[in-house]
């Protein structure tokens, strides 16, 4: 009798260990997956901030080229014997 409640308490100990085991591994997977979230919605954020301003500036340089007019042309004797 008393080797099966020595037996049935290792059990339990042992059954006890891989379920915090396991809880632990899938908590920590669900954790990590909340951080990427977080850190790709952060990533995307400054992404979108940084695109915003270069997106402005070819902007800006559109309506500055589009104030100059068109490119003149360069004749140079070269062009002018083609």
């Amino acid at each position: 009798m008393e080797l099966d409640a020595e037996l049935n308490i290792e059990l339990d100990i042992e059954l006890d260990i891989e379920l915090d085991t396991e809880l632990d591994a899938e908590f920590n997977a669900e954790l990590d997956m909340e951080l990427d979230v977080e850190s790709n919605t952060e990533l995307n954020a400054r992404l979108d901030v940084e695109l915003d301003s270069k997106a402005k500036e070819i902007l800006k340089d559109i309506a500055e080229l589009e104030e100059e007019g068109p490119a003149k042309l360069n004749h140079t004797s070269y062009t002018k014997k083609l």
